[in-house]
């Protein structure tokens, strides 16, 4: 028995009226279930969030109309059209069931890393479920609800979070500790170090930029020291580069970094100890992985990521396109003994694609040649025009006019004739309040986007 899960949170879980601690006992049994069982829970889920949100959404009451309930498989969701963010920013009290109490849900928003915040509703009862699926995310990682941690976010929005009284009180219980890196410089950095010396705690979690960024400084002022308290290095909320796995597999060990994957909307999947592909929380959310005409993928197919959350009753995302491209892992047993289905990869964002005639360039075919590019010290490729393809460079001395031609020669290679491409080096690369570094912008990708919809 962990005392402080199993007692003393559960204790806390009464007084709040959650159920952290009860689901996440339940979702430790689910994920040994064989794959037949939790599609059937999947498929019994789906239904009962089908029925409510035709009953009581005046959005998705239009949208289900046609749909016979109950389904008899999975597979017939497929009739269903995606749920995209354009639809969720112009009809959101309409996606909104009107059956619950309003002590029954809060209003949420996306970290608005494309520009622009999507807000939504959380029920709050599917948000234990959702919490659940956190804390089982740490138990893969070998750490757990209560130990130690520290929680790196580069977001204005998490930042304002952090500092308020009710936010400071449950971190204190919780034993976190916030550590913003809104604007990433040295001197933050290494406050960050000395926070984790001081707090000493068992797992690191942040924005992918925030902890490599850290790594890198270690590695460039000497500061190798290897944290022992630190057990779990977690990433999230961007992807996850070969270059950056690389960097951080060096300065801390390749046995403590483990990457998750979800959004402010829902957990979805996570590594677990063998870091083969990402378990997904398929418990609780059922994803398809689909191609840009809406057919499944097959296993290793990169494909756009629909999610269902099976658990929101408040606000139903049916088949609502989160915006990244994925691909499935082979049905094949883990060596975890976890058997809930696995993402194979994560590709990126839709807007993070540059997609050209032929062809669809991904952030890692750009970002590890790159970041290996003497005199590079950041960098990002811009897709605003079909024909026109943008690569901004914030350089030091190291970029002499060798390394210029080697970028030039890398991109044109990648694009193949189907893009002038030019190489920039005196305009600043902007940071935005979500706190996202991204590496390729693609303003074409997500024009094509929208036009799908």
């Amino acid at each position: 028995m962990n005392l402080y899960q199993d007692v003393f949170f559960r204790g806390l879980d009464r007084l709040r009226q959650r159920r952290n601690i009860d689901r996440l006992q339940q979702l430790r049994a689910s994920q040994f279930w064989s794959a037949q069982r939790i599609q059937e829970r999947q498929l019994e889920l789906l239904n009962e969030l089908l029925r409510v949100a035709r009953e009581h959404s005046p959005y998705h009451r239009e949208r289900l109309a046609t749909l016979r309930l109950p389904l008899r498989s999975l597979e017939e969701l497929v009739i269903v059209p995606p749920l995209r963010k354009r639809e969720i920013r112009e009809h959101r009290e309409a996606i909104r069931t009107v059956h619950l109490p309003g002590d029954r849900y809060g209003l949420a928003h996306t970290g608005g890393s494309t520009g622009e915040p999507t807000y939504f509703y959380l029920d709050r009862q599917g948000r234990d479920w959702n919490r659940a699926s956190v804390y089982r995310s740490a138990e893969w990682a070998g750490t757990a609800l209560g130990r130690r941690a520290i929680d790196v976010s580069g977001s204005v929005y998490d930042r304002r979070k952090a500092s308020t009284i009710r936010k400071r009180l449950a971190d204190l219980v919780l034993r976190h500790r916030h550590f913003s890196l809104v604007a990433p410089g040295e001197a933050e950095f290494e406050s960050l170090r000395r926070m984790v010396h001081r707090f000493k705690p068992h797992s690191m979690w942040g924005y992918t930029s925030g902890i490599v960024g850290l790594a890198e400084y270690m590695e460039s002022s000497g500061r190798t020291d290897a944290f022992p308290s630190l057990a779990a290095l977690v990433t999230s909320s961007e992807t996850l580069l070969p270059h950056h796995r690389a960097t951080l597999e060096r300065v801390f060990g390749a046995c403590r970094l483990f990457d998750h994957y979800g959004s402010r909307e829902m957990y979805i999947a996570a590594q677990c100890s063998q870091r083969s592909g990402y378990h997904l929380h398929a418990d609780v959310v059922f994803t398809e992985i689909v191609d840009d005409d809406g057919n499944p993928c097959a296993s290793g197919q990169p494909g756009r990521v629909l999610v269902t959350d099976l658990t929101n009753h408040a606000f139903p995302f049916i088949r609502y396109e989160i915006g990244d491209v994925a691909a499935l892992a082979e049905d094949t047993p883990c060596p975890c003994g976890v058997r809930l289905p696995r993402l194979a990869r994560v590709e990126g964002r839709i807007p993070d694609m540059i997609k050209l005639p032929d062809r669809v360039i991904t952030p890692p075919n750009i970002a590890t040649p790159l970041a290996e590019t003497p005199g590079v010290r950041a960098f990002q490729v811009r897709h605003e025009q079909p024909d026109e393809i943008r690569v901004l460079i914030e350089a030091d001395a190291a970029f002499d006019q060798t390394a210029r031609r080697h970028v030039r020669r890398l991109m044109e290679r990648l694009v193949a004739g189907q893009a002038r491409v030019e190489i920039v080096t005196d305009e600043p690369i902007e940071v935005p309040a979500s706190g996202k570094r991204r590496f390729v912008v693609s303003n074409v990708a997500d024009r094509d986007s929208e036009r799908a919809a």
